[in-house]
């Protein structure tokens, strides 16, 4: 039996119940950490302050310390707005030609033996 279900944010059809498509467990957990990751600040009505601003990497070159900083500032949004989830680390890694790639690594809380990593990639394309 899940233990957490959330819509699809895709808005897919399920064939059988005719209804939305659901995720389930660990799916919703990245859903909902990769929607906390790429809302940039200010975008989402009557919570100015929710997101992770992913995409102000996009045009910046960061310096080790802010990189560090900026990890921090991911971590601690992600266990703010999400938690369902034991955040083990973030890796943040320009690739010099335009994106940076993005890992999150984490638990759900239900259980800390299971560990899935999220990765995305951030760039102008």
């Amino acid at each position: 039996m899940p233990r957490y279900s959330d819509i699809d944010f895709l808005l897919t059809k399920n064939e059988i119940t005719n209804d939305a498509s659901v995720k389930y467990d660990t799916a919703a957990i990245s859903q909902s950490i990769k929607n906390i990751l790429l809302t940039t600040r200010g975008e989402k009505p009557f919570n100015h302050t929710f997101g992770g601003n992913l995409y102000e990497l996009v045009f910046n070159s960061l310096s080790p310390l802010l990189l560090e900083d900026k990890k921090l500032v991911l971590k601690s949004e992600i266990e703010l707005q999400e938690p369902r989830a034991i955040v083990t680390s973030i890796n943040i890694e320009d690739s010099g030609v335009g994106y940076w790639d993005v890992s999150v690594v984490y638990s759900p809380v239900y259980d800390p033996t299971i560990v899935r990593n999220l990765n995305l990639t951030i760039g102008t394309n």
